[in-house]
C-alpha cells in the first residue's frame, strides 16, 4: 500500500510546487460622461522580486475577435518607486465610446526589469520570462 502511495505524493508535490503566474492583470471599463470609456490596467507583482520598470500594450478588439486599435502603455517607469511583491499598480487610457457593441480590452506585458539588475525581460503566459536585453 505505502509502494503505491510514494508516486501519488510525488505527483502531488510536484503539482503544488509549480510557480502560478509571475503577474495578475485585471482590467476594468467605465463610461465617463457618456462620451468616452476610461479603461483601467491594473497589474499586481506576484514574482518575490520587485520590479524597477512595466511596460506592455493595451489591445482593443471587437466582439468577432479583430485587432482594432494597439497603445503602448507603461505601467511603472524607472523613476517611481518600485513594484514590491503582492503590490499593484494601475495606469488608466481614454477611448472614444464605442457603437453598438462594447470592445474588449486585453493587456500583454512586453517589457520588464527587476530593480538592480540592467536586463530587460518580456514575459509570455506559456512560455514564461524571456531576457531581451
Amino acid at each position: 500500500m505505502l509502494k503505491n502511495a510514494i508516486p501519488v505524493i510525488a505527483l502531488l508535490s510536484a503539482l503544488q510546487a509549480q510557480d502560478g503566474l509571475p503577474f495578475e492583470i485585471d482590467i476594468r471599463s467605465r463610461i465617463i460622461n457618456e462620451s468616452k470609456l476610461l479603461v483601467n490596467v491594473q497589474v499586481t507583482n506576484l514574482v518575490d522580486r520587485p520590479l524597477d520598470y512595466l511596460e506592455g500594450f493595451i489591445r482593443e478588439v471587437n466582439s468577432q475577435g479583430e485587432l482594432l486599435d494597439e497603445k503602448r502603455m507603461v505601467i511603472l517607469y524607472s523613476y517611481e518607486p518600485p513594484l514590491q511583491t503582492g503590490f499593484s499598480s494601475t495606469k488608466s487610457i481614454a477611448y472614444p465610446l464605442p457603437g453598438e457593441k462594447p470592445n474588449s480590452y486585453e493587456f500583454h506585458i512586453a517589457k520588464l526589469k527587476f530593480i538592480g539588475e540592467s536586463r530587460v525581460f518580456t514575459w509570455h503566459p506559456k512560455i514564461g520570462f524571456i531576457r531581451i536585453d
